[in-house]
């Protein structure tokens, strides 16, 4: 019996002694900061977390969390691939006193959108968490 290894899949995180089966290790990191905006009466936008590394090659688990915005203002995550002003790839609205938690390849920018309003209190306060990992080859 074979092997069945295919170079079109992403690699599996494993280690294997299979011959024709390229062994490939992650490493990681976990970057985890607090959200802490001053809102004004305009729309917010605030980077949480940019790469510079292959988006394809990099896989990414995290979560963001928002404690308080101020009333009637829309929350939105959106995952880029071509920095701050790319394509969103996907977007995630979120409410306050709630939180949500990813996996995703293929973008290297996360990007929070504040929508404009007249309430400027409190301050717009959460958590982004993000754990990149890297294969090594």
């Amino acid at each position: 019996m074979g092997c069945k290894c295919s170079s079109s899949r992403a690699p599996m995180v494993a280690e294997s002694n299979f011959s024709c089966c390229n062994q490939v290790t992650f490493v990681q990191d976990q970057i985890c900061t607090p959200i802490n905006v001053i809102p004004t009466a305009a729309a917010i936008t605030q980077i949480l977390y940019r790469n510079n590394l292959n988006p394809i090659s990099l896989f990414v688990s995290g979560s963001v969390k928002i404690g308080s915005v101020p009333a009637g203002r829309s929350i939105t995550v959106d995952f880029l691939i071509g920095g701050p002003t790319g394509t969103v790839i996907e977007s995630d609205t979120i409410t306050p006193g709630t939180s949500f938690g990813f996996t995703k390849t293929g973008f290297d920018t996360i990007l929070l959108t504040i929508a404009a309003g007249t309430a400027v209190t409190p301050n717009i306060t959460g958590e982004v968490c993000v754990t990149p990992r890297y294969p090594i080859s």
